[in-house]
């Protein structure tokens, strides 16, 4: 049995945007492959229950402070996005659509530099900044726009979504390693132990 580990993402996240540059780091060194599946987070949130941790006012101060102190010790910058929460449902679903690995990972990485990592974020729910960002990275903006309406790739992004949830899912970024559930980017070392424990 390989080894796999399956990252369920939403570039809304800013935890998972830590998670999207130290999961291959980690998914390196012990040898396994990442399995990696666009959700839409608001559906978890709404699905769940779940409330956004910015709507309380403690935790919204203590991750203004954490995010980017986590950013720092994996390597990678960050920034705060004023139009957090973006409505992500355009992106996920054209990445969802993207039936070419390699050009979904690019698609989504980039997303995810526009929305934490460069220190002009850019709001990838409104069509300027889709455009914005899509002649920034090469992306043909009329193929996005019809991947992100597309029945199919909506059906497939609720389908990733509520199956999530039946899981157990009630954030991003959740890591499955068969049926073992982690959350968070803080739980990486847990999900490479949970991989070697299964080989």
């Amino acid at each position: 049995m390989p080894k796999q580990i399956e990252f369920l993402y939403d570039i809304v996240s800013p935890t998972a945007y830590l998670a999207w540059y130290d999961a291959p780091k980690i998914a390196e060194r012990i040898g396994a492959e990442i399995i990696y599946t666009p959700v839409f987070l608001g559906g978890i949130m709404q699905g769940t229950g779940n409330r956004p941790p910015g709507t309380v006012p403690a935790k919204a101060k203590y991750l203004a402070i954490d995010v980017p102190r986590c950013a720092a010790h994996i390597g990678i910058p960050f920034h705060s996005n004023p139009y957090f929460p973006v409505n992500t449902l355009g992106v996920q679903r054209a990445a969802i659509g993207m039936d070419d690995r390699d050009e979904q990972l690019r698609f989504s990485k980039a997303c995810f530099d526009h929305s934490w990592g460069r220190p002009d974020p850019l709001n990838l729910g409104d069509d300027d900044d889709l455009g914005k960002f899509c002649a920034a990275e090469g992306f043909d903006l009329e193929r996005i726009k019809a991947l992100s309406t597309d029945p199919q790739n909506k059906a497939r992004l609720k389908t990733n979504t509520d199956s999530a949830i039946e899981r157990g899912a009630f954030g991003a970024p959740t890591f499955f390693v068969g049926d073992e559930i982690f959350f968070g980017h803080d739980r990486l070392d847990y999900v490479a132990r949970a991989v070697e424990a299964s080989m």
